[in-house]
């Protein structure tokens, strides 16, 4: 793609844009080598990566790239045998640290998402954690050479410390000495030594080394002689830990010397990591569009809007080309939008053939290309002595050299210039030229020979910007398939030019010229009108599919319940016949059993009645109304109590027989019995086993058996038994009395073997004492 090219779409300015967005200097320095990509396939692959971008920085945040600098020089100053500094070996450590963490991010975002791309890329980071730690065990965060790089070096600096602690502290001695001689009662440094600030005539009292004088004169700055001494051996110390300090440097500049070429590829992948992710925040900014790439040469691009102009600002475009034309010819008055969406169709065209979404409303189309040629704007060079016809001319004859079947071609004022005939003659000639070797064109004109042209081509069409006569303003909107005006005359109307000056300057127009612009008034009145029937269509349309997809809704959803419904009734239905069922006949069959062993016991009556019970289907399920007078509703009927609109179950009836009680979930009622509607009489057998709770639910909480015998009390206590059960009591009382305590044991001892009892203990203080036994039932 030529430089030239990519200057005059502002493809750079679009570039550095995005450049703005990247975290690193790996990534800037990638997007500042940004172009249009050799094939499809790789722009195919570029937005596949930047869409999994996208998609992870919506719902994960992005790559964390903090710490992550350009170590390449580091790493080639390494690999020839450099001695690295410790502040390049910290950002080293920095970078190693920051390729994990991205790393991590990625993988853990793998896990939630399905980014194949980024998770290739991720796994190819090499991981230099024993790099890392070594590093890190000799130069910390800020850079700095700790003392445990090395052994000798803790030693030296050890050292070094403890003479600056004498040092210190003689010169503390010094000074309180020293004291009447000293200016202020202070220690201060002057470059490196340490030094007493000295009264002037009293200089020669403290023997040592003059370092300064105050600007007064009044005060000298002496290093004592004992201090100086002491001072060498301090620096003594320094310079043999600077040698250290280069050894531990050596050491691990070796060390990252043997990581240099994994690291080197590690730069590469986050420079890759970071261009996509600078991609994806710049299509999260703009609210851009993943574009789909064309191999046919067809461009459809929908709710288009030049880049560096700001949305708010920016008026979308709709154009097609490639499909049912291969040039399209835009015409209309100047500042109206023309040369912009030339622009905007080769902008973007680069842009997705470099891997970017695209500022369109919707998903748009491209055209691949192999080469975009443009001739846009007023190139006049007085140096060259080449006027502005003579410039487009140049770049024109430059392009029909290469064009070809898969090429783009943006003419801006084609034929301006020169005299208007030759100019449109010269221009139709260059669009059979182009048309003839199958290029894609968009080009601008004010030549009404053009508009003609693209009339009776089939291969063209013609375009228009619009413009508002009323007030004197463009619209700046695309209309395809209508021809433009210059609006010349209506412009000049409105800002006041004498009205005969504009019927002289219609008498000079010629017949056809005039024909043609009433003609093209005419088209755009009836396209205003079309435009209008056409949104209320569609907005007709839409509310009907809106109602249409709605009802459809309901219905769907009222037909899937009435089925879901019906089949739960069966279902149900077939659940509680086979369970009443096999109930019946498992209680028959014990029956039969039992009653060949001899008499069945009462507590065996009441289970067996209770397992039949517990068969019955539950009130809620009784769906079918029987209806019936209020004389069949007995204790056990389902009824419904008009006066509440709810169901409920006669638990009982007066003796008069005027009033119901009604069981109503939690609530129990007494209602007329002309306020109830039988649904369904209670079966026999369900009266029975009412019958028999009513009996039950009565039963005491505690059974005085004082006075019997064990022979006697023991049915009698079995029976209790049964009945406390029955009825849900969790504890009961046996009052047997003390007495010689036989009574007691043979209770208790019944009681230890007796299936319904949980536990037993002789009463408590308040409940009898030894003379009672209270029961836990199961």
């Amino acid at each position: 793609m030529q430089e030239r090219v990519l200057h005059i779409l502002e493809y750079d300015k679009v570039r550095q844009h995005v450049r703005g967005f990247a975290a690193t200097r790996l990534g800037q320095e990638r997007l500042e080598q940004m172009r249009p990509l050799s094939s499809i396939a790789e722009a195919e692959a570029e937005l596949a990566a930047v869409d999994e971008a996208l998609r992870m920085l919506l719902r994960r945040g992005g790559i964390p790239f903090g710490g992550i600098r350009d170590i390449r020089p580091h790493l080639r100053k390494a690999a020839i045998g450099g001695v690295l500094t410790a502040g390049d070996l910290n950002e080293v450590a920095f970078f190693i640290a920051g390729g994990r963490r991205a790393r991590t991010a990625i993988e853990a975002a793998a896990e939630a998402m399905d980014i194949p791309r980024l998770q290739e890329m991720a796994a190819g980071l090499f991981d230099a954690r024993q790099t890392e730690l070594e590093l890190r065990q000799a130069i910390d965060e800020d850079g700095l050479v700790l003392d445990q790089a090395s052994p000798e070096l803790r030693r030296i600096r050890n050292q070094r410390r403890a003479e600056e602690a004498r040092i210190r502290e003689r010169l503390d001695q010094m000074v309180r000495h020293l004291q009447r001689w000293l200016q202020d009662p202070v220690v201060t440094v002057r470059g490196d030594s340490f030094c007493l600030p000295v009264r002037v005539e009293f200089k020669n009292q403290v023997p040592g080394v003059v370092h300064d004088v105050s600007s007064s004169g009044a005060t000298v700055f002496i290093e004592p002689q004992e201090i100086v001494q002491m001072s060498a051996r301090v620096r003594a110390l320094a310079a043999e830990e600077d040698r250290e300090i280069e050894r531990v440097l050596q050491r691990l500049s070796g060390v990252v010397a043997a990581v240099a070429e994994p690291l080197a590829e590690n730069a590469e992948r986050l420079a890759t990591l970071d261009a996509w992710m600078a991609k994806a925040e710049y299509a999260r900014r703009e609210d851009a569009q993943r574009p789909r790439l064309r191999t046919d040469g067809v461009w459809r691009l929908t709710g288009a809007r030049h880049p560096l102009i700001p949305k708010e600002a920016a008026v979308p475009i709709d154009i097609r080309l490639g499909d049912d034309f291969r040039m399209v010819i835009i015409t209309g008055p100047n500042t109206g939008g023309k040369t912009v969406t030339l622009k905007t169709v080769g902008l973007l065209t680069l842009l997705a053939m470099s891997g970017c979404f695209l500022t369109t409303r919707s998903p748009s189309d491209i055209g691949w290309c192999g080469e975009v040629f443009a001739d846009i704007g007023d190139e006049q060079s007085i140096e060259q002595s080449l006027s502005t016809f003579s410039s487009h001319m140049r770049n024109i004859i430059g392009m029909l050299e290469h064009v070809g079947p898969d090429s783009l071609v943006l003419l801006d004022e084609l034929g301006a210039g020169t005299d208007p005939a030759e100019g449109a003659a010269l221009s139709m000639a260059i669009l059979d030229w182009l048309k003839a070797r199958g290029a894609r064109v968009v080009a601008t004109t004010h030549y009404a020979e053009l508009k003609a042209y693209a009339f009776r081509e089939p291969a063209a069409i013609n375009a228009s910007v619009e413009f508002d006569v009323d007030t004197l303003r463009p619209t700046y909107r695309l209309l395809l398939g209508v021809p433009g005006r210059s609006n010349a005359l209506a412009i000049a109307a409105r800002l006041g030019m004498p009205e005969t000056l504009i019927d002289q300057a219609r008498h000079h127009l010629r017949t056809d010229d005039v024909r043609v612009e009433d003609l093209i008034a005419q088209l755009e009145a009836a396209r205003r009108e079309a435009e209008r029937l056409r949104a209320e269509a569609e907005q007709e349309l839409a509310e009907a599919r809106r109602e249409r997809a709605q009802w459809v809704q309901e219905r769907e959803a009222f037909e899937q319940s009435v089925e879901q419904a019906r089949e739960a009734a069966l279902r149900e239905a077939r659940e509680v016949v086979a369970r009443a069922r096999t109930e019946a006949e498992r209680v028959i069959r014990e029956l039969r059993d039992r009653q060949r062993g001899g008499p069945v016991k009462d507590h065996e009556l009441v289970e067996l009645r209770k397992a039949l019970e517990d068969a019955l289907p539950e009130e809620r399920r009784v769906a079918r109304r029987k209806g019936g007078d209020a004389g069949r509703a007995a204790v056990g009927s389902t009824v419904r109590v008009l006066s509440v609109g709810q169901k409920g179950e006669v638990v009982e009836r007066s003796a008069d027989g005027r009033e119901l009680t009604v069981q109503l979930g939690m609530l129990r009622m007494k209602v007329p019995v002309d306020d109830v509607e039988v649904l369904s009489a209670a079966p026999e057998r369900v009266q029975a086993v009412r019958t028999v709770k009513r009996s039950v639910q009565t039963v005491p909480l505690q059974l005085d058996i004082r006075g019997q015998t064990v022979e006697e009390a023991l049915p009698s206590v079995d029976r209790y038994l049964d009945q406390a059960v029955l009825s849900g009591l969790p504890r009961v009382t046996i009052i047997h009395g003390k007495g010689t305590g036989a009574l007691r044991d043979g209770v208790r001892r019944y009681l230890s073997k007796h299936p319904h009892v949980s536990s037993w203990a002789p009463g408590g203080p308040g409940e009898g004492g030894d003379g009672a036994t209270v029961v836990e039932l199961k």
